[in-house]
């Protein structure tokens, strides 16, 4: 609904728009109390609402004044523009909106997960490694400098310098990165993933790889197929978390995982390397494992090397370490994780501990291990996530009073 509506009003707007969508949705929940009052077609009863709330706002605001007030009764006696079934191409081009050269490429992935995507702001915090003071000023920036630059919407390759298209291109790939995560591992919430997220992630990195067939975006979209092919084993059917050695891999979709394979060959056309080229290699060498035993852990370990090379990061760190625990065994793996939760910026990162106590548990100190399990639970943001933490805590009293 954002991004189809920047569209008309355009994105120097922003502000406006996403203040109509959410009064169409309060009006929504006040006038469909009744069932009987819910319309035939509720997403289209939702754009009216919300065009007409940002008309509105621009008719107080005065903005049109110099066009007089028929072309504010054009735009909300307009019908809604044609778009595919989900929407994607208007939200994909607003994505390039959202990522103007003008912005840097942080504040740009903020402006669109949270405009057009509706992420909460702890979740771009975790994204970002910022705390919320810090992503309001960035989103608040962000907006300013759209309005300052007086951004148009023709976004046609055609029109656009190569370099212009390519630093577009880069952002939007980031935040597409960053929705597909927020869907495989949400940060809060009663479900520990969010299929729809992931699927829209999926289906606009194949709208952009088809748009737009470059190395980088190849790569992205096999590592969200390769990852994506795990969904339906990472949980039962109870919603709970089943670790990597544990799953049923007879579960793993070897279709996803047979095009995600063929999008990382196309990505290795040229001599371009991206850090997604380096996941996505890492997503396959999991995918191909027949059994957990037969995971090639050295070889995982040798690309979040060249990984951490490339584009260094806690999170990527701590992936690092945790795949040398795997290799090399539990003392191995806990020197390295040492190492990243010196770095700071993880300290409020449930994996970290999680990873820290089950290590710890390997190598047979209980005590040490139901310490980190027990700051795992009190950072953990789902509730399968404190489920899997309060199971592992249980099985180690077990264990120690054996």
């Amino acid at each position: 609904m954002t991004a189809s509506l920047a569209r008309v009003f355009g994105a120097r707007r922003l502000d406006l728009i996403e203040a109509g969508v959410q009064e169409a949705f309060v009006a929504a929940i006040e006038q469909w109390r009744d069932p009987s009052a819910v319309p035939a077609e509720p997403g289209a009863w939702l754009q009216t609402v919300a065009r007409r709330k940002v008309v509105d706002a621009l008719r107080r605001a005065a903005w049109f004044v110099p066009h007089g007030d028929r072309e504010i009764d054009a735009l909300e006696l307009e019908a809604p523009p044609p778009g595919d079934a989900h929407g994607d191409d208007a939200l994909l081009a607003m994505m390039f909106v959202c990522c103007h050269p003008a912005l840097p490429v942080e504040s740009a992935l903020a402006l669109a997960l949270r405009t057009l995507c509706g992420f909460p702001i702890p979740a771009l915090c975790r994204a970002l490694y910022a705390d919320e003071a810090a992503v309001e000023k960035r989103l608040a920036r962000a907006r300013q400098t759209l309005r300052d630059e007086a951004v148009d919407l023709d976004l046609d390759a055609r029109t656009l310098a190569p370099a212009d298209l390519e630093a577009r291109e880069h952002a939007v790939l980031r935040t597409l990165y960053v929705l597909f995560l927020e869907g495989y591992s949400a940060h809060a919430g009663a479900q520990q993933i969010d299929v729809d997220l992931c699927r829209t992630a999926i289906r606009l990195s194949e709208l952009l790889v088809t748009r737009r067939p470059t190395p980088h975006a190849h790569a992205l979209h096999a590592l969200f197929l390769l990852q994506a092919s795990r969904l339906s084993a990472r949980t039962d059917a109870a919603g709970e978390l089943v670790p990597l050695d544990r799953q049923d891999r007879a579960r793993w979709d070897r279709a996803l995982i047979a095009r995600g394979l063929d999008h990382l060959a196309a990505a290795a056309n040229g001599d371009v390397l991206s850090p997604f080229h380096l996941e996505a290699g890492i997503a396959a060498a999991h995918a191909l494992a027949p059994t957990y035993g037969e995971t090639p852990w050295r070889t995982i370990v040798g690309l979040y090397d060249r990984l951490l090379a490339l584009a260094p990061s806690p999170v990527i760190a701590m992936q690092r370490a945790i795949a040398i625990g795997r290799a090399d065994g539990p003392r191995a793996g806990l020197r390295a994780l040492t190492l990243v939760a010196g770095d700071g910026r993880l300290d409020e990162d449930p994996v970290l501990a999680a990873a820290i106590g089950q290590l710890e548990a390997q190598r047979g100190d209980v005590r040490a291990a139901r310490a980190a399990y027990r700051r795992a639970l009190e950072l953990a943001g789902t509730e399968p996530e404190r489920r899997f933490l309060v199971d592992r805590l249980a099985t180690l009293e077990v264990e120690r009073s054996r």
